[in-house]
Formats: C-alpha cells, sequence, structure tokens
C-alpha cells in the first residue's frame, strides 16, 4: 500500500513546486517588464502648440490689484501659500487652480465674485506649485491635496476666523480635484461645488486623452507605476509622468511644466471616478464652454446628468476653456447660482 501512495505523494509535490516556481517565474517576468516600462524615457515634446489660446490670459483690467500671497502650515509643517479676497458675504469660495499654473491666474474671476458680495474668495496655490512647496510638480504621496485643502479649511476656521458656509470650486484640473475631493474623508467640511471645464481623466469627455494636445503622456511609465502600485510598490512615485506643451513665448517663470505620477493622480477623481462624482453635494454647479479645447461638452453632460442629476450643467455659448473663468457672461452665471444656494452668499 504504502509503495502506491509514496509515489503518488511525491508526483503531488512536484506538480505543487511546478506550479508555484511558474508563478514566481511569471511574478518576477511581470516586475521585471513594470520596472522597464517605468525606466521609459519621457516622450519627446511636440511642436509648440498653443491649445487654449494663451493671448487670452493677458492681465485684464479690474477694479483692485490682487492680494498679496499668504501662507498657512500644514500638517507636514510645509508652508503652503493661498490668496484671500474679501467680501461683504459670509460665505467662502475656495478655488482650485488648473494645471501647470497658479491661484494667481483667477484674479478676475476672484476680484469679480468678492466685489459683487457673492463670496469671500481663496485662492490657493497648490503643493508643487508656484511659491507653495520645496519641490516644484512633485508632493509627498497620493491624497496629499485632500490633505492640504483640509489644513487649509481649518485654517481659515482658526486663525482667518471666517464663519460662512464653503463653497469648493475649480478649474479645468482643479475641478477635477474638486471632485475628488467630494469623495473622499473631507468632503462633511463644504456644503456645495462649482466646478468650471472640470478635468476627468478617466472619462470619455477628455478630447483625444490629452485634452486636445496639452497633456503629453509618458503613457509606458504610466503603465508601469500602475502595475508596481497594484503590488505595494510605491518607491518610483515621484517619477514625472505627464509634461504640458505649453509654448516658451507664453513662460513667465511662474508656471509648473510637468508632474509626477504621485502629483498627478492626487489631482483628479479617483480609479472609480464615477463614485466621486456621485458623491457631489445636492447643491453642485457645472459649467463649461461651448468651445472649449479640452472637453466634449455634450460627453461632459451625459457624464453628470448619468451620475449626478442633482448637479446643474450649463453649457456656455461662444466660451472656451479660459473664457470660462473669465468670459462676463460665465461670471455671471457663476455669481447668479451662489447668490440662490438655500444658505445664503449673497448681500
Amino acid at each position: 500500500m504504502w509503495a502506491r501512495v509514496i509515489p503518488c505523494y511525491t508526483t503531488v509535490v512536484k506538480i505543487i513546486l511546478v506550479g508555484m516556481t511558474c508563478i514566481v517565474g511569471l511574478f518576477v517576468l511581470g516586475l521585471v517588464t513594470a520596472l522597464i516600462l517605468v525606466m521609459t524615457p519621457d516622450p519627446p515634446m511636440p511642436a509648440p502648440k498653443d491649445v487654449f489660446d494663451f493671448t487670452s490670459m493677458r492681465k485684464a483690467p479690474t477694479e483692485i490689484d490682487p492680494p498679496a500671497l499668504r501662507r498657512y502650515p500644514a500638517r507636514d509643517g510645509e508652508q503652503l501659500a493661498y490668496r484671500i479676497y474679501d467680501s461683504s458675504s459670509d460665505r467662502i469660495l475656495i478655488f482650485i487652480h488648473g494645471s501647470s499654473y497658479h491661484g494667481g491666474g483667477y484674479h478676475a474671476l476672484a476680484s469679480a465674485l468678492s466685489l459683487g458680495g457673492v463670496a469671500k474668495v481663496v485662492l490657493p496655490n497648490l503643493r508643487g506649485h508656484y511659491m507653495s512647496g520645496r519641490r516644484r510638480g512633485d508632493i509627498d504621496y497620493i491624497g496629499q491635496y485632500e490633505d492640504d485643502l483640509d489644513d487649509l479649511i481649518k485654517f481659515l476656521r482658526s486663525s482667518e476666523h471666517l464663519e460662512g458656509p464653503i463653497t469648493l470650486g475649480g478649474h479645468s484640473s482643479g475641478g477635477g480635484l474638486a471632485i475628488r475631493f467630494a469623495g473622499g474623508a473631507y468632503a462633511g467640511e463644504v456644503s456645495s461645488y462649482l466646478l468650471l471645464a472640470p478635468i476627468i481623466p478617466l472619462s470619455n469627455a477628455i478630447r483625444n486623452g490629452d485634452a486636445g494636445g496639452w497633456a503629453i503622456i509618458n503613457w509606458k511609465r504610466l503603465y508601469g507605476l500602475l502595475a508596481l502600485n497594484a503590488i505595494g510598490i510605491h518607491g518610483f512615485n515621484g517619477l514625472p509622468i505627464v509634461a504640458f506643451n505649453k509654448p516658451a513665448k507664453f513662460w513667465d517663470g511662474t508656471e509648473t511644466l510637468s508632474y509626477s505620477y504621485r502629483l498627478n493622480t492626487s489631482y483628479h477623481p479617483r480609479r472609480d471616478y464615477h463614485a466621486d462624482i456621485r458623491a457631489l453635494a445636492p447643491h453642485t454647479l457645472v459649467l463649461v464652454g461651448q468651445n472649449d479645447e479640452a472637453i466634449d461638452p455634450p460627453a461632459l453632460r451625459t457624464l453628470i446628468a448619468a451620475d449626478a442629476p442633482q448637479a446643474q450643467m450649463k453649457i456656455m455659448p461662444d466660451i472656451n476653456h479660459f473664457g470660462i473663468f473669465s468670459d462676463p457672461a460665465a461670471l455671471a452665471a457663476a455669481a447668479a447660482w451662489m447668490r440662490g444656494l438655500p444658505d445664503g452668499g449673497g448681500p
């Protein structure tokens, strides 16, 4: 009997060992492949392309000058920059800038809403951008932007003594970060959302998957990093993953021209972006220009209608990606909506 059992046992052990060897071999092969992809050189920058008409960003006359930069301490001790525009309204609008630039680009919006008695407007410069943090184009971990916004809100309450309801807004990638915030742990600190041309990278609302040629993505490195992160390896997340095609003639030294994987990931809704969109507050306004160069407006409207039917969505005629935060018609639409919020905000 034992003479028959022992050979069978030996065969089973051999099969198990062979199977384990194959699994380990496949894992090592996958790991090596991922590392090779991660080390892929950055793709060459294509010919300069003024995707968004940067000439429209030239300073328009306003009734007030931009307020001086202030700083607040994040939980890790880093000093992060912001501007605050005072107003007769108690409502607070924290408005997040889009990719590459900083809060200073939204002076027209902030001055119009603050002087109009709509809201006190706070323009943060996100960590890793102009005058905020020690490293341009990088942060410390995925999700740090949500922590930084939570720290800003707590600072505004405790040190700036602002007590009004908070609307979280953002333009472009800043709108994407606002959506991410809605799906996170701190959403209870915000009562409403103002989203201007929000970028949701994995959705079909993004033109050509690269925002009309604005974002130059290292796809091979991205795939490698996704694989490594899936097995808990995060040590390469500080590598750059995307560069921005902003023509050099429009540089002013304050832009950030590339982002690391962890910064870019933190700047947009999660992979399950549907869940983040569904988490938006009942009082949400989404505005996008009919001529937006980065977003397909009908596709965005379909997405918002499906996942956040409580949100108001407007496609503004004859307005592009930059006009949505500077055109008088867009600013008037945002102001009218904010004045109508049930918890106040008007003069």
